[in-house]
């Protein structure tokens, strides 16, 4: 049983991280998702193992992640931030929702 998409009520633009170019990162074209913000801090490990601090956590739709990999940019109310690690949450061995955590 995945989240309703009536449940989300925020709007967050994702660009994903593609890798490395001659002049530093590079990402893929902006897309708008639909999600949840909750601006609670948060100790979380990235996706190195290190211990970072999380400003948001965005609750998404297990469909709209397919792309989304940690270093990604997520701009949040004119906020640029980047994903540190995504978590699926699963209920009967089926992803209901994905949490991002972001710095």
């Amino acid at each position: 049983m995945k989240i309703r998409r009536s449940l989300l009520q925020d709007t967050v633009s994702v660009e994903t991280y593609t890798g490395d170019g001659a002049y530093g990162p590079v990402y893929a074209p902006a897309v708008s998702v639909s999600c949840n913000i909750d601006s609670t801090r948060r100790l979380v490990r990235n996706s190195a193992g290190d211990e970072a601090v999380s400003e948001l956590t965005l609750h998404i739709h297990p469909d709209d992640v397919s792309s989304l990999t940690p270093e990604s940019r997520i701009t949040a109310s004119s906020h640029v931030s980047r994903v540190l690690a995504v978590k699926p949450q699963t209920f009967r061995g089926n992803t209901a929702v994905v949490e991002v955590s972001v710095a």
